[in-house]
């Protein structure tokens, strides 16, 4: 997988670098977003991580730019203490995500490392051939979070829409998201504190081995229903978890400042599809993409 830094600082620059060539992944750094367009055209990365103020071109009017252009790469906007309202903007104009400075290594790593399996999946999808105007498909699986990247890749080879590459790798990124959450914190019942603890303990993986142990949780399942019309496409996601109290999470879409790690990904879905709502008790999530 190929991964483009877009940095002006020296420091923070040779920083990502070191670490991303460590992980084994095919890298190359520049110094603002005007050499960024330079390099994307002869790079074709996979990753692009970008800061958002730098001289000559900044990110938002790369970010802008390749957009426009249809791009499928993934887009994440570093920003610091202060300009959070610039990552909101980038949000808006397309990226997929954002880190907030000083980067933690395990951060970057898990985030690289996750949209990797996306970035796979992504290149084996089928695109749809000719004009499918209707179609229902309900899809229902085991509690199992390996399984979330092939379960992914079967979502959106069965859309049978034609959409952009960046639209789809939204699309990707999104579904990635909610059926994780449904995952971890419906079926598993995993909590926030849990989640941290594992995160900075390095012991996701046990964690989620010691909640399958209990018979109750590793028997729920995950249901998707799936709606194509005319106009859009929409998914409805449903655990069996107890759900939670979803009217108190602020709409980032009016304005409401970027959040850490409880309710990330909630947060970020909200900019990847047009129309986002949770139902019932929670433990229910509608998205919906325009087809224009």
């Amino acid at each position: 997988m190929k991964i483009l830094i877009v940095e002006d600082d020296f420091g923070s620059r040779e920083y990502l670098l070191n670490l991303i060539q460590l992980e084994g992944y095919d890298v190359r750094a520049v110094v603002n977003g005007e050499e960024g367009l330079s390099e994307y055209k002869a790079f074709d990365p996979d990753i692009i991580i970008s800061d958002i103020q730098m001289p000559i071109m900044d990110g938002l009017e790369m970010l802008k730019i390749l957009r426009q252009d249809k791009s499928d790469t993934i887009f994440i906007i570093t920003t610091a203490y202060g300009s959070e309202d610039y990552a909101i903007d980038a949000l808006r104009l397309g990226a997929n995500n954002y880190l907030k400075k000083p980067i933690k290594r395990k951060s970057l790593v898990g985030l690289i490392n996750k949209y990797k399996l996306i970035v796979e999946s992504h290149k084996l999808a089928k695109k749809a051939e000719g004009t499918l105007l209707k179609k229902n498909l309900t899809l229902e699986f085991n509690t199992d979070i390996q399984h979330i990247p092939n379960i992914i890749s079967q979502l959106v080879s069965d859309m049978g829409v034609k959409l952009d590459d960046s639209e789809i790798t939204n699309i990707e990124l999104g579904l990635d998201e909610l059926i994780t959450n449904s995952v971890e914190h419906g079926n598993l019942g995993i909590t926030f504190e849990e989640k941290v603890k594992a995160s900075n303990d390095n012991t996701m993986l046990e964690l989620y081995n010691d909640k399958m142990k209990d018979g109750k949780l590793a028997r729920r399942k995950i249901r998707v229903k799936y709606k194509l019309r005319p106009k859009y496409c929409e998914w409805i996601i449903k655990d069996e978890g107890k759900g939670f109290d979803w009217k108190l999470i602020p709409n980032p879409t009016k304005g409401a400042q970027l959040m850490e790690l409880n309710g990330r990904g909630i947060f970020i879905t909200h900019f990847l599809f047009d129309e986002m709502e949770y139902l019932g008790k929670g433990n229910k999530v509608r998205v919906r993409k325009n087809i224009k």
